[in-house]
């Protein structure tokens, strides 16, 4: 079992930083508004490497946390979708802006 400094991070996001949403973070988790009607998104704090840019934020969640396997594939292609939905959301309005 890898340690919290030997943790494979499986995948990379790009958020814009209006997405973040810090007055709903948790002690374990960090905090980012989907689009309107679809609630938050919350993700692990141990599982999450969140780096801050001039314009967004950089999230690197670990492999264990994005990839949970067969037992969970609802709740892994959920995640998955959630952070590409905030990703392209971040790209459109980049492009845009």
């Amino acid at each position: 079992m890898l340690n919290l400094n030997q943790q494979t991070m499986a995948q990379t996001y790009l958020f814009s930083k209006q997405s973040r949403d810090e007055v709903y973070d948790h002690e374990t988790s960090y905090c980012f508004k989907l689009r309107r009607g679809k609630g938050w998104l919350h993700l692990n704090k141990k599982a999450t490497e969140l780096i801050e840019h001039d314009d967004h934020f950089e999230l690197r969640l670990a492999d264990w946390y994005i990839n949970i396997g067969d037992k969970f594939i609802s709740q892994t292609i959920l995640r998955q979708e959630q952070c590409q939905e905030l990703q392209e959301w971040y790209l459109k309005t980049k492009i845009n802006g």
